[in-house]
Parts: C-alpha cells; sequence; structure tokens
C-alpha cells in the first residue's frame, strides 16, 4: 500500500523485465460497489479477479502505447524504490 497516493503497489515480470504499478485503492472500492475504503482481502481477491486486465493496462503504460481503455486507465506506472 502507497498510503501517500492511496494507491496498491503491484509488481510483475514481463519480456523479461519488472514492472510496478499502482492501483487506486478508490478503482478498487468503486468496481466494488463500496461507499466506503475496501479492506485489504477485498482488494486482494480484486487484484486477483482482475490480474490480466491490470497487467495489460500498466505493460501498455510501461511500454509508452497509451492509457487502458476506462476504468483502467486510472493505474500509474510506479517508480522503483
Amino acid at each position: 500500500m502507497d498510503r501517500l497516493r492511496e494507491a496498491y503497489r503491484v509488481r510483475f515480470e514481463a519480456k523479461g523485465q519488472p514492472v510496478a504499478g499502482l492501483v487506486p485503492e478508490a478503482l478498487v472500492a468503486e468496481m466494488l460497489g463500496l461507499d466506503r475504503r475496501p479492506g485489504h482481502e477485498e482488494v486482494y481477491r480484486w487484484l486477483a479477479k482482475h490480474q490480466s486486465a491490470v497487467e495489460a493496462a500498466l505493460l501498455a503504460k510501461h511500454e509508452g502505447r497509451g492509457p487502458a481503455k476506462a476504468p483502467f486507465d486510472r493505474l500509474m506506472i510506479a517508480e522503483e524504490r
């Protein structure tokens, strides 16, 4: 969790390179139909369910192919620490 950005940090490898991104907590809450912050377990289940779409959207941004279709256009590339 990146508290400053209110987003969950995700990492995966694609084409032999690491890709790190941020998934806004508000996006998860909206897609789950919640009027509150989602709990960690809810977010982890959501991430597992949408793993392919999250990875595709982040990979497109990472490679400079532009934003994904909504709502995954709200994902951000994260700087590695």
